[in-house]
């Protein structure tokens, strides 16, 4: 969600720390907010699959929270038990959770001190974050994600601002790659985020693979409250995206947006670690262009967060 908040706003949730608390006191007594808001219509727009089109949140409550989260689930566990952590899922499971707060109390729009009724987070929270992390407990589900779909995570690679202190090139994405019968080496792709594409996926002999998309990113919505969107808004996009072994290592989007550098980016470029060989660093680089002529550049490495500049 910072990938659509205003470019002059280094938001903390915890400043105002009420931001924070609505969403404690909201998940604190999911029932009671429910049948306040109308339980019928909680279900209807939150989570039953093309149950309300005009309000259809719980596409981004399955694709986002259950299946992103999962998989950040899995590979983060993987991680804690490639460097011998006693409890791996735990670990994983208290860094997802974590997250999962955070990224509500980004969306909460309540700053005044009065209780605000906020069921989009009781679904997000308790049923797809922890329904993500319960689903992934079973191995024919990783295994199905990780060998039929080929499911990674794609994200970008955020990095911290300078001289603002902001955060850019944030987004977390998801891309999968379902091999089409009777072509060889050719696969469905699709990638999946605030937003999604679909498209084609080829895979050479040395186990590269280029993969082109095409559909929608997200773009800021004019209307706010403080600073945050009040909806999120797409704009047509084109993505070309090469990797090894469903790894990551070079992107290129193409949207159709106005001049906003920060967060709807006409191009953008992202070499992740791999990309380029140099020593050990395995350093990263991204760009970005907007359609007046600003940019901003990103220089990292894989031991690093990344630090941006800008120019006008």
């Amino acid at each position: 969600m910072l990938r659509i908040t205003q470019q002059n706003t280094r938001y903390s949730p915890f400043v105002p720390s009420y931001k924070f608390k609505n969403i404690v006191k909201n998940l604190a007594n999911p029932i009671q907010g429910v049948q306040q808001y109308g339980t019928k219509e909680f279900f209807l727009e939150q989570v039953i699959p093309f149950g309300d089109p005009s309000r259809p949140y719980w596409f981004p409550n399955y694709a986002l929270h259950m299946l992103e989260g999962g998989v950040t689930y899995t590979g983060l566990k993987e991680w804690f038990e490639l460097h011998g952590a006693k409890y791996p899922k735990t670990y994983s499971a208290a860094v997802v959770i974590s997250a999962a707060l955070i990224n509500e109390s980004v969306e909460e729009k309540v700053t005044n001190g009065n209780f605000r009724l906020n069921v989009d987070a009781v679904a997000d929270f308790w049923i797809f974050d922890v329904g993500g992390i319960l689903l992934f407990q079973s191995k024919r589900v990783n295994k199905f994600m990780s060998q039929t779909l080929h499911m990674r995570d794609w994200s970008k690679q955020p990095a911290v601002y300078l001289p603002t202190l902001n955060l850019a090139n944030c987004g977390q994405f998801l891309s999968l790659k379902w091999n089409l019968p009777k072509l060889k080496n050719v696969s469905f792709f699709s990638l999946v985020g605030l937003g999604g594409m679909g498209g084609l996926s080829y895979q050479f002999k040395n186990n590269t693979s280029l993969s082109m998309g095409i559909g929608h990113g997200p773009k800021r919505k004019e209307s706010t409250i403080l600073g945050l969107p009040v909806d999120v808004h797409l704009v047509p996009m084109l993505g070309i995206y090469y990797d090894k072994n469903n790894s990551l290592l070079a992107s290129l989007e193409l949207s159709n947006s106005k001049n906003d550098l920060y967060h709807n980016y006409f191009a953008e470029l992202n070499l992740y670690p791999g990309f380029i060989k140099l020593k050990k660093l395995d350093p990263t680089l991204w760009l970005t262009i907007a359609r007046d002529g600003d940019f901003l550049i990103g220089l990292g490495c894989k031991y690093t967060y990344g630090v941006g500049l800008g120019l006008r």
